[in-house]
């Protein structure tokens, strides 16, 4: 299995099968493994992007994990994890939002500067459109955002939201990677190398798919979305 931050890490949380029969989620229980214990081995991995992550593959060779290590209740570690992402997906749209309006704002610096046929680049119809469509979909997914974070105020339970927040990662995937996509359109060739103006950009094309698969793959939270709707 592969994890972000394995190699930095002293500890990991592990769900495994414990026991029980029949449902797939049954007898699955939460276990803190210590990193130096026999039979776990870890290797660093090359990613696209997330290059600080330290992505690791673990091997698990006949681990002998104590009754102690235990997290919570036996069996009812699926229960736990699916509580959990609900906060590490709130976070990760946080960041895509983040990642959509620095391709905005590259790429309105970007257009402000430039010249083409005797005008700024950003006088041009079409890239005023980019500009606008890019601004609609990022004030949308905030928006949501917003509103996800008020009904968790208001003490709506983590188990009612998770399909809302599966549907606003879904949005913040799909906006980063339309933003990233406009954006290098707009900067050109310039979005294709690692340095200069469009470096910025380049680099959050490369982030793109680790945001639309870490936390949940936009199919996964499409299901998750329309199963909590009771459709």
């Amino acid at each position: 299995m592969d994890i972000t931050g394995g190699m930095k890490a002293d500890f990991f949380t592990v769900l495994a099968k414990t026991g029980g029969q029949g449902s797939k989620h049954k007898g699955a229980s939460m276990l803190v493994l210590e990193k130096g214990m026999p039979g776990i081995n870890c290797r660093r991995m090359k990613t696209q992007g997330w290059w600080a992550s330290n992505t690791t593959y673990i091997e698990f060779d006949n681990v002998k994990v104590p009754a102690k290590n235990l997290l919570g209740e036996e069996g009812k570690g699926f229960k736990y994890t699916m509580v959990n992402f609900n906060h590490e997906r709130f976070v990760l749209t946080i960041q895509m939002v983040r990642f959509a309006r620095v391709c905005l704002e590259e790429a309105i610096s970007f257009a402000r500067r430039r010249k083409t046929f005797g005008q700024r680049l950003i006088d041009h119809q079409v890239i005023r459109h980019k500009v606008a469509d890019m601004a609609c979909r990022i004030e949308g997914v905030h928006r949501q955002l917003e509103n996800y974070a008020y009904q968790v105020k208001c003490g709506i339970p983590d188990a009612d939201m998770g399909g809302y927040m599966a549907m606003t990662k879904v949005g913040g995937s799909k906006l980063m990677e339309y933003c990233a996509r406009e954006a290098s359109q707009i900067f050109g060739g310039q979005s294709f190398t690692r340095e200069g103006g469009g470096g910025k950009v380049e680099r959050i094309y490369r982030e793109v798919r680790v945001m639309a698969i870490g936390g949940g793959s936009e199919e996964i939270m499409y299901n998750l979305t329309a199963s909590q709707a009771k459709l």
